[in-house]
Formats: structure tokens, C-alpha cells, sequence
């Protein structure tokens, strides 16, 4: 009997996830908007970790000890910190639109003892740095939520080294999901090609570079 109700209730929660995300993919074709700072705190939790851990996120795309990385669209700081614990003789500069998610990821950070992060309120699309001072810029889970796509992969690559990377990932359960063929078109007409894929089932990670530089940076396909 026990086992009836469980079977029961975990068919109920896969049929509301489904319902969920199917208004959610709704609204968002003709609304499109940052996660509300309220919900932040739920996307930061264990069952996302497992299916797209952070260290293994950050470790494919080799963020080195003295680099200069670029983290759009921040949030509470899933991957903000493991991408500092990559780069510790360098800096991320970890950017959101949303004040409120700037201020707590100040905190955790402080928290956790993290000094090479620098938090900034800023927008994608007129970001507050020189050009090409970035080895590597990355973004996970945002650019579903971008209206201005390609605006903003212009000015990524505006702030990006010539031999610098370009990491998108996403992760499925997100309404916001894009397929990996069109990100890869978005990125293609910012001017980025590909040179890497990794992932499963449930989120992927594309890597990128400067399609008209002759980077030596080797990612495997």
C-alpha cells in the first residue's frame, strides 16, 4: 500500500513539473524577464547540484590560476565560487541585473572567506569593462532569458581575449531552456564558433571562441 501512494504521489509531481513547464515555455515566448530575486534561493539546492554539479561545470572550462573571469547573470552564486577557487591568483567579476542577488552573493561571500569575486550590478548588454581584458566569460542558465541575444553575446565578445572562451550552459528543468542547436546559431551570428560540447541528458555546456581569431586554445569535441 505504502509503496502505491508513493508511486501515486511522484506521478502527481512529474505531471505538475510537466504542467509547470509547459505555461512557464508559454509566457516566456512572449514575456521575457530575470528570475525574481524571491526564487533565487531555491535554484541553488542539491537535487540541481547533482544533476549539474558545479565543479564539473567550472573544470570544463578550464579556468586557470591568474585568469580574468567574466560571470554573467551570477544569481545566489551556484558556480560563482568554484569558478574562484579556479582562479585564485586572478578575479571573477560576477555581474547580475538585480541588486537584491548582488547583495546576498556579497554576503555568502564573505561567509565563505572568497576575496577574489567582485560582485557588480550590471547589464549584459552595456557591460562596465575595456575591451578584451577576459580569458574566459561564462553564463549558465541566463541566456533563455536575454531578450536581446545577440546584443549581449556582442558585448561578452567585445570584453573577451582573442584567445579568450565563451561558456553557455543551461540546464533542462528551466522553462527558459534553448535547444543546443540554437545557441549555437545565436553565438554564431555574435560572431563565436564552437569548439566544444559536454553534458548529459539534463544540462549541457558549450564552449566557444572568437571565430575570426586563430586561438590556440584546444578543447575536444
Amino acid at each position: 500500500m505504502f509503496s502505491v501512494v508513493v508511486q501515486y504521489i511522484l506521478t502527481v509531481l512529474v505531471i505538475w513539473a510537466l504542467f509547470v513547464q509547459v505555461v512557464m515555455r508559454l509566457i516566456r515566448r512572449y514575456r521575457h524577464f530575470p528570475i525574481p530575486a524571491f526564487i533565487a534561493r531555491y535554484i541553488d539546492n542539491p537535487v540541481r547540484r547533482r544533476i549539474q554539479p558545479p565543479s564539473k561545470v567550472i573544470n570544463w572550462m578550464n579556468i586557470r590560476d591568474e585568469m580574468y573571469v567574466l560571470e554573467v547573470g551570477c544569481g545566489p552564486g551556484t558556480f560563482t565560487l568554484e569558478a574562484a577557487n579556479h582562479a585564485l591568483k586572478g578575479i571573477v567579476l560576477a555581474i547580475d541585473i538585480q541588486s537584491s542577488l548582488i547583495m546576498r552573493l556579497r554576503s555568502r561571500l564573505k561567509r565563505a572567506g572568497v576575496n577574489n569575486v567582485e560582485p557588480v550590478v550590471a547589464s549584459v548588454y552595456n557591460l562596465p569593462f575595456l575591451d578584451e581584458v577576459f580569458d574566459r566569460a561564462f553564463m549558465i542558465a541566463v541566456i533563455g532569458e536575454l531578450p536581446q541575444k545577440e546584443t549581449a553575446l556582442l558585448e561578452i565578445r567585445r570584453v573577451l581575449k582573442d584567445d579568450g572562451l565563451l561558456a553557455i550552459g543551461e540546464f533542462l528543468p528551466d522553462p527558459d531552456c534553448p535547444l543546443k542547436r540554437t545557441v549555437i546559431n545565436w553565438a554564431k551570428k555574435a560572431g563565436f564558433e564552437l569548439i566544444g560540447r559536454r553534458g548529459g541528458i539534463l544540462h549541457y555546456l558549450l564552449l566557444f571562441r572568437k571565430a575570426s581569431t586563430s586561438s590556440s586554445t584546444q578543447v575536444s569535441r
